[in-house]
């Protein structure tokens, strides 16, 4: 038995094979393509959430601002609120009130007692033994 080999199938085996390994190489560069596309997506994504977080608190600050502005022209007229903010923020006193400042020497400032935790005692230990 003689096998009968022509140039014709011989070259549609490689023309098959070139084909193939073609469209694979494709392929890959397109899934390659994709995967980049969405690794730069996901970045955009986070870094748009960060600017969104970072916006947010940026309105809550201003409708504080803005709730505190508007409890001040509500109590614009008010002679208590006004009083009390001659208080707190000018230091201005009533006719015949005398102010004290109070200031704590610095031996009770450093006789203070110290409130320790339970793991600060622990390395406090570790450090006497060694």
């Amino acid at each position: 038995m003689v096998a009968d080999f022509s140039k014709k199938g011989n070259r549609e085996f490689f023309n098959n094979k070139l084909l193939f390994k073609t469209f694979g190489i494709i392929f890959l560069v397109v899934i390659l393509v994709l995967v980049v596309a969405d690794v730069k997506m996901y970045l955009k994504k986070k870094q748009l959430i960060s600017q969104i977080n970072v916006y947010q608190k940026q309105i809550e600050d201003i409708k504080k601002s803005s709730q505190n502005l508007n409890n001040e022209i509500t109590n614009a007229d008010n002679k208590d609120y006004l009083e009390k903010l001659g208080y707190e923020q000018f230091n201005q006193t009533k006719p015949g009130e005398t102010e004290y400042m109070f200031i704590k020497s610095e031996k009770a400032v450093e006789s203070a007692p110290v409130k320790k935790s339970w793991y600060d005692n622990i390395l406090n230990w570790i450090k006497n033994k060694f």
